[in-house]
């Protein structure tokens, strides 16, 4: 099977990643769940003319357009929420507070910063403006508009346009589910304390926060020795059960005990790719069986991150029903120069990316470092000097 560039690993995963079935949830659920369809407004927001300031209610009318102040009778007060609305007569105002609904026969309001109030007369200093301090019906959202596109991220912002249009549920894609299985005869558990040659196994925890973060689920199926039988049995409990993927770390190499391609082959996994044409990530499959995707990723956790990022995250995204699954690639300026080892590949190296004014820097991380990209080094350089450009995958994706 040939060596695939990265770029056509992501296309190929992208369409064996089918867009899950739409699923209807209660409107507080909604944040940061992918709309299934575009969702519009029932009702007009808002859905009546209110005030926008505290003030008095009046008909352009009865105010004069010179410098004369006009008097008017004060005969009622609108609170907002108050539905039981006085009729404005001629020659007089209402008091209304801000977000009350404008009363019949109004057209205006007048805030009190321009009024002088004594008993039951007000003297109003304002020239006529029909609509001043008003907020007219559908000023936000006609009926009908669309709030959310589909494929677009319902977000915390959209929520209160969803709730006053009148939407107490929504549609969204159903959330993906990701099976874990870390390998290696090496990987011990937390409560357990490692000897020579052992190690606490962190993939696991590494992919179900990285798996979250990508508005999916995970379940952990634990930590597996180098036996393919035991890979097997528990593959097979992944492959059977509920989670619309799976991912696999560690035992892909070419050492005696890297078993993962074994156990995919007596599964009858069908590969799609075995080996890309970057670093990390040339020893690195992705299969399928019976529709599900399979991800066999490396063992060191920097690998995992990375190629999460670049071979995971698409199809989590397309499986969602995001428009854009793999998010765009940017360009950033060095700050520090970077020396590779080997070349001829391409390399993914993580990278602190900071926004300096409009422009997007960027530099290798150090060791043990949180990276925010992913920069993408191309497989003829050794040596990139600081100030060059590079291109860079944001992680997140909406980072900046």
């Amino acid at each position: 099977m040939p060596t695939l560039s990265l770029k056509e690993a992501q296309r190929l995963i992208v369409s064996h990643s089918p867009v899950l079935a739409a699923e209807t949830i209660p409107l507080p659920e909604a944040s940061d769940r992918i709309a299934a369809q575009a969702i519009t407004a029932t009702r007009a927001v808002p859905d009546f003319a209110r005030s926008s300031m505290d003030g008095y209610a009046v008909n352009s009318r009865d105010l004069t357009a010179g410098a004369e102040p006009v008097t008017l009778r004060v005969t009622g007060e609108i609170a907002a929420g108050t539905t039981d609305l006085p009729r404005l007569a001629r020659k007089s105002a209402i008091a209304i507070m801000t977000g009350g609904a404008l009363p019949p026969g109004a057209n205006q309001v007048v805030p009190f910063e321009r009024c002088k109030r004594k008993e039951d007369m007000v003297l109003a200093n304002s020239p006529p403006c029909l609509g001043a301090f008003i907020r007219a019906r559908g000023t936000d959202l006609a009926a009908g508009q669309t709030i959310v596109r589909a494929g677009a991220r319902i977000e915390a912002q959209h929520l209160p346009l969803l709730a006053e249009s009148g939407l107490a549920q929504v549609s969204v894609i159903a959330r993906p589910e990701l099976a874990i299985i870390c390998t290696g005869s090496e990987l011990l558990d937390t409560a357990d304390t490692p000897e020579a040659g052992q190690i606490i196994g962190g993939n696991r925890f590494l992919l179900a926060a990285l798996i979250r973060a990508a508005g999916a689920t995970s379940r952990d199926l634990g930590l597996v020795a180098d036996d393919c039988d035991r890979i097997v049995a528990t593959l097979k409990d992944a492959l059977h059960g509920p989670s619309q993927g799976v991912i696999t770390t560690g035992g892909m190499g070419p050492g005696n005990y890297d078993l993962l391609p074994q156990a995919f082959a007596k599964l009858g996994i069908h590969p799609v790719y075995t080996a890309l044409a970057v670093r990390p990530g040339r020893s690195t499959m992705f299969g399928l069986y019976n529709g599900k995707p399979i991800f066999a990723l490396p063992g060191p956790p920097p690998a995992v991150f990375l190629l999460f990022h670049e071979l995971v995250l698409p199809a989590l995204r397309r499986m969602q029903g995001q428009q854009r699954p793999l998010p765009p690639l940017v360009r950033a300026t060095l700050t520090a120069p970077i020396l590779l080892k080997k070349t001829g590949l391409l390399n993914l190296k993580g990278a602190v990316v900071r926004l300096n004014g409009k422009s997007l820097t960027a530099r290798p991380t150090h060791k043990n470092e949180v990276a925010n990209a992913i920069i993408h080094l191309p497989a003829n350089r050794k040596h990139l000097l600081a100030g060059e450009d590079v291109s860079l995958r944001l992680c997140p994706p909406n980072l900046f």
